[in-house]
């Protein structure tokens, strides 16, 4: 009696785990519980998203039989909010379900890289620029900080018809949960090292750097760029400087070519607050009166750049480039203000160098360094012509002339340009783009299938991180990156 008991223990247990139990295997119904899953994140041009949901399945799959219909997949994002009434962030977590958008079913390996069979089931799902609930970031208004948010997934058979094992039994899956969440991929971001940090005079930067597989190891070889986030950007996890502005894109194949067989390295510094910062305390410098445009961290960002190079002798000293967005791109004039004689050339974008902070001294130090200016004319963060800016649709809306043409400030970009030309500078670009939109043709204004998304003006860094920037230089037409590998001291 014991013994059948036991015989038929062992049978349920079987059938309980999706082992079969049945004399017909097509007939036995394959249970998944408690399902892991991870995800797959990827830079983009407005910012990172997850594109990939991983199921480990346990046993391979029939996907000729499933669809983009399959699964309901839902996002389930949490955060504590900014409120903007009450100026202070939310003590209660905010939490958002939404539904994503499956674009395609297929079997994988664990890192969701598509195969023939697998036991690993990825969901491929639409992203964009008008889908939050894809991003792995919330942005704080209270902070002006890109943040990380505590992303799970709820992925339940939405047809069950249509799940089956490579060897035809239908499948039972029970709905995933956070529990279930076992990693993330991020893509080329993995390829950089996320553990550096300096110290100097109680100020600690992170950074991010990348060493490119082409590197040579003699002395003096391999050049380095240098980005400089934004704003948004500051804090202690360098995965968000170099995810925030895809400057992940430094380390694509499109970028390195530009740098012949060694290729470039690569180093992104992070300030814990913004690199125009005047003291320590997240005060502006543009806000404090005469501040002459001084930042908090000039020493610290000189000291953390000059000891990554001497631990790197491979590194040629004579072709060190520096190059940021908005307050990168201020930061990125304050250093070759202050260290003239150190760079090689300067790429900075919407830069939010005053103009106020301008001298004949500081134009005269650096008119002789090769540098090449990105902005855009629908700028309103970073304004360099006239408009107004529309803070709920956050588009500016250029004020035109007697004869309809927008009206051109001497600030930023545009005042330190003029001066840098009148002072004689010989090798001094500017791209000035009319607006800001997609060139890669995968993205589109709201009810138009032709007209290409338009971003805010201020993102004029798209077009240098994708090196979209040209210009006729010599009779060549070169874009900015091959320029800059042609830039030495």
């Amino acid at each position: 009696m014991r013994k059948i008991f036991f015989v038929l223990v062992l049978a349920m247990t079987a059938t309980l785990a999706g082992c079969g139990g049945k004399n017909s295997e097509t007939e036995t119904t394959y249970i998944v519980s408690n399902v892991k899953y991870t995800t797959v994140t990827e830079g983009f041009d407005w910012g990172p998203a997850i594109t990939k949901v991983v199921l480990d399945m346990g046993e391979t799959m029939d996907t000729s039989v499933s669809t983009t219909d399959t699964f309901s997949v839902s996002a389930v994002r949490e955060y504590y909010a900014a409120n903007m009434e009450t100026m202070a962030t939310e003590e209660e977590l905010t939490k958002e379900t939404t539904k994503r958008v499956v674009t395609a079913v297929y079997a994988s390996d664990a890192e969701g890289n598509e195969a023939k069979d697998g036991t690993y089931l990825t969901l491929e799902m639409k992203v964009g620029p008008d889908l939050p609930e894809s991003s792995p970031f919330y942005y704080n208004m209270l902070t002006s900080h890109n943040v990380y948010v505590d992303t799970s997934y709820v992925i339940e058979v939405a047809k069950t018809d249509e799940l089956k094992t490579k060897t035809g039994r239908p499948v039972e899956m029970m709905p995933t949960d956070k529990s279930g969440a076992v990693g993330n991929k991020n893509l080329i971001a993995e390829e950089f090292d996320l553990t550096g940090s300096y110290t100097k005079d109680d100020i600690t930067l992170k950074y991010a750097s990348f060493i490119p597989q082409t590197a040579v190891s003699e002395e003096g070889s391999n050049p380095l760029i240098i980005w400089l986030h934004g704003a948004g950007e500051g804090g202690e996890n360098p995965l968000i400087s170099i995810y925030g502005n895809k400057v992940v894109n430094l380390a694509t194949e499109k970028i390195q070519s530009c740098f012949g067989e060694t290729g470039a390295y690569v180093l992104v510094p992070q300030c814990a607050t913004m690199w125009m910062d005047y003291d320590g305390t997240a005060t502006y410098n543009n806000m404090v009166a005469n501040s002459g445009g001084k930042s908090y961290y000039t020493e610290a960002l000189m000291g953390l750049i000059e000891e990554y190079v001497a631990g790197h002798p491979e590194i040629d000293k004579n072709r060190i480039y520096i190059g940021g967005c908005s307050n990168g791109g201020y930061m990125t004039v304050n250093m070759i203000i202050n260290y003239p004689e150190y760079f090689a050339a300067a790429y900075p974008t919407c830069e939010a160098y005053s103009a106020e902070w301008l001298t004949t001294e500081k134009i005269e130090a650096i008119k002789d360094i090769p540098i090449w200016f990105t902005h855009a004319k629908t700028d309103g963060t970073v304004p360099i012509y006239a408009g107004e800016m529309d803070y709920t649709t956050m588009a500016y809306t250029l004020s035109l002339d007697g004869q309809g043409e927008p009206i051109a400030l001497d600030s930023f970009t545009n005042a330190i340009y003029k001066q840098l030309t009148e002072a004689g500078a010989a090798d001094v670009h500017y791209t000035l783009w009319d607006n800001v939109v997609d060139t890669s043709g995968q993205y589109f204004k709201t009810d138009s299938a032709s007209e290409p998304y338009e971003y805010m003006g201020h993102w004029s860094w798209i077009y240098t991180l994708n090196n979209e920037c040209t210009e006729n230089i010599d009779g060549k037409e070169l874009t900015i990156f091959e320029w800059l590998a042609n830039q030495s001291k």
